[in-house]
């Protein structure tokens, strides 16, 4: 109460047009899905996925709110997920803060850290602690789809200078995606630091319907090449992580 007083006392609330725009007509405005029977399709199934290093902003909850109206909409469901890999910043203060901002908002959800799930555990670290990324980091390893990499920082830096100077844009293509079985072992067994790089397939097309955009396609040889999908310390960066839980908990959207 003390911070929004303050808030009140520090802001001008003159109702004025912060800009003109025209209304689009009915038929531009993109339509969520009517709703279907249970024997149809199954019921959305949508998370919130802050992580706990500040309280709850304006932006999170713009994203949190229209994830619960558009699952209650439907009568789905919402998944409250914390992202705590940041170890640095993230604090158990900024994530009851994350909540208690939520629950003032009127928001709630059906499974998340503090009420369980049956997709336990609902923050990062202690899915890390799980070995949840790990099991799926070895099928992908065993499917060849990642690969170790040993590039330094400095060569980072070389290859990306020397992209700077031929005028293009800066494209991993590590020698370690070609390393044979023994070169990789030969590493490991100097103790060389290493992180895991997912395999970009060259040249193709990526496509998907977006509910809000419509059909969005782009070339897979605009990612920037190889990227980074677990650290040198063994935590997986956002890419991989969010995905894997997305799947493992049955996200059907994804609203951003």
């Amino acid at each position: 109460q003390a911070r929004f007083s303050r808030c009140q006392t520090s802001f001008n609330y003159e109702r004025r047009p912060l800009a003109t725009f025209a209304l689009p007509n009915e038929s531009e405005v993109p339509q969520a899905p009517t709703p279907q029977s249970a024997d149809q399709a199954p019921k959305p199934r949508v998370r919130f996925a802050p992580s706990p290093t500040g309280v709850l902003h304006v932006g999170g909850a713009r994203t949190a709110l229209f994830n619960w109206l558009f699952a209650r909409s439907l009568g789905g469901e919402m998944i409250l997920r914390i992202e705590d890999t940041d170890t640095a910043r993230s604090t158990s203060e900024s994530e009851a803060a994350i909540l208690e901002g939520l629950k003032w908002c009127g928001i709630t959800w059906t499974e998340g850290p503090d009420v369980g799930g049956p997709h336990w555990p609902y923050r990062q670290t202690e899915r890390i602690e799980a070995g949840i990324y790990a099991k799926e980091l070895e099928k992908l390893e065993a499917a060849d789809k990642v690969y170790k990499c040993f590039l330094t920082a400095q060569e980072l830096d070389q290859m990306r200078a020397d992209a700077e100077l031929r005028g293009q844009a800066f494209v991993v293509k590590s020698p370690w995606a070609t390393a044979s079985k023994e070169e990789v072992q030969e590493m490991l067994d100097q103790g060389k630091p290493f992180v895991y790089r997912f395999r970009v397939p060259v040249n193709q097309i990526m496509e998907l319907d977006d509910m809000v955009l419509g059909n969005v396609k782009w070339n897979s040889n605009d990612l920037g090449g190889d990227f980074v999908i677990v650290r040198q310390n063994g935590v997986p960066m956002y890419n991989f992580g969010v995905v894997v839980d997305d799947a493992l908990m049955g996200i059907t959207h994804v609203f951003r």
